[in-house]
């Protein structure tokens, strides 16, 4: 059934700049991205929004989720898509195969490992299609999974709710959230059955402002994640007007500052502010500048190795430049790569 939408309420939806995808429920929920540093997979943290916030979304579905014919669920669903963005959506019922399917969930680990992980969110591989959750495992409450397992062994076909989020430009990117019914499908798993579940789609033809997603993510990230998702969005960081963007300025001068490691997409966002005829774009890549000769690896007085970042040669073989990693380790080599790479 299509369904289209012209005066949501925008409390759901899903913001994908090309990079990565931030789905919304009144706030962040869940935040993926893939690793381009030698890894085929992905990273992907979800915020503390609870199940029962989640569940009062979709509290006038629950009957009908549960128990309701195809017609009733449908009803339901309609109303359902109120709290969506504007635009058209496909509503299908389906099942999800219990041998091919992955539903990805962010593991908790106890406080004092904290400092221990490099994401507090999870990493996966690519898989043909992930299902991903939009809660810890922390809040999967064992006796309501209980609950339906018993229904289901009775007869009934508790439906959780899969949002899919299809991007005609980059179907590999494409995602799969789940917006109600976690429980449900942790039952089906135990059971090792397929999962009869509500799927709503909605084809996007172009990508969302990239500073919009990188606003919303920081939201939910660690610092660290959010380092990783900014250091890695080389496709969207030229979108993005710093000049008039404090937040992620601040964002930017705190990597300068302490990274270990600067990588190109930062790089050639000082580079095309020097080449722009701007002179407001001019002065903020001069305060960058500043902030990158105070950064805290360049002195091995102070025990670090270095600071690591890009240097630019022409390959005859290639016939094109080349980026290649260095390390400098003082502000007289950090002022000849200045010169070399991003004011040359």
């Amino acid at each position: 059934m299509e369904i289209h939408i012209t005066h949501g309420q925008d409390i759901i939806k899903v913001l994908y700049d090309g990079f990565a995808s931030c789905l919304i429920i009144r706030r962040p929920v869940a935040v993926n991205w893939p690793d381009f540093r030698g890894s085929v997979g992905e990273y992907y943290a979800v915020s503390e929004l609870s199940e029962d916030e989640k569940i009062a979304l979709a509290d006038r579905l629950n009957h009908s989720l549960t128990e309701g014919t195809e017609a009733e669920i449908m009803m339901g669903i309609e109303d359902f898509l109120t709290l969506f963005e504007n635009g058209t959506y496909q509503v299908n019922l389906g099942e999800i195969p219990f041998e091919n399917s992955t539903f990805h969930t962010i593991i908790s680990l106890p406080d004092e490992n904290a400092g221990n992980r490099r994401f507090s969110g999870w990493f996966y591989p690519f898989k043909d299609f992930n299902y991903l959750y939009t809660l810890e495992n922390k809040s999967i409450n064992p006796e309501r999974v209980q609950y339906y397992m018993e229904l289901i062994k009775k007869g009934n076909r508790p439906k959780p709710i899969i949002l899919n989020s299809l991007y005609n430009v980059d179907p590999q990117m494409s995602n799969a959230f789940v917006l109600d019914g976690h429980h449900k499908i942790e039952a089906y798993t135990r059971l090792k059955m397929d999962i009869p579940a509500v799927f709503i789609t909605r084809n996007n033809e172009s990508y969302s402002p990239a500073s919009e997603l990188m606003h919303e993510a920081r939201k939910i990230l660690s610092d660290v994640e959010f380092e990783h998702l900014f250091q890695n969005n080389d496709n969207s960081l030229p979108h993005i007007d710093f000049v008039n963007d404090e937040i992620l300025t601040n964002a930017l001068d705190t990597m300068l500052r302490t990274s270990e490691r600067i990588d190109v997409s930062i790089i050639e966002v000082l580079i095309r502010h020097h080449q722009s005829a701007s002179p407001d774009k001019r002065r903020w890549l001069t305060k960058r500048l500043e902030f990158l000769k105070e950064n805290i690896h360049l002195s091995t007085l102070n025990g670090k190795n270095g600071l690591n970042l890009y240097s630019r040669q022409y390959i005859k073989d290639y016939k094109a430049n080349v980026w290649f990693l260095k390390t400098l380790i003082n502000t007289m080599e950090l002022n000849a790569w200045i010169n070399e790479t991003i004011l040359k």
